[in-house]
């Protein structure tokens, strides 16, 4: 046998084994639910696209910047 036929055979034989787990992973009862992604998308989140421009949300975000802008100010050397 040479050395094609036999890399042929190994990925034949590899499906066959990655069929029959996918096979047997449906059949059985603990499966597990597969993640939402779209829930994890950074433009779903607060601040992101669906954000409502009301008035709270714009001044929370002032604060919030301004807050952080505090903090990372240098007291000791001015």
């Amino acid at each position: 046998m040479s050395l094609k036929e036999t890399l042929k055979k190994a990925k034949q034989i590899e499906r066959k084994l990655e069929q029959q787990a996918e096979a047997s992973a449906q059949h059985s009862l603990g499966t597990v639910k597969p993640r939402n992604y779209l829930a994890l998308d950074p433009l779903l989140r607060k601040g992101g696209i669906h954000e409502k421009e009301d008035i709270d949300i714009v001044r929370k975000k002032r604060r919030r910047e301004t807050k952080q802008q505090l903090r990372k100010t240098d007291w000791l050397s001015e």
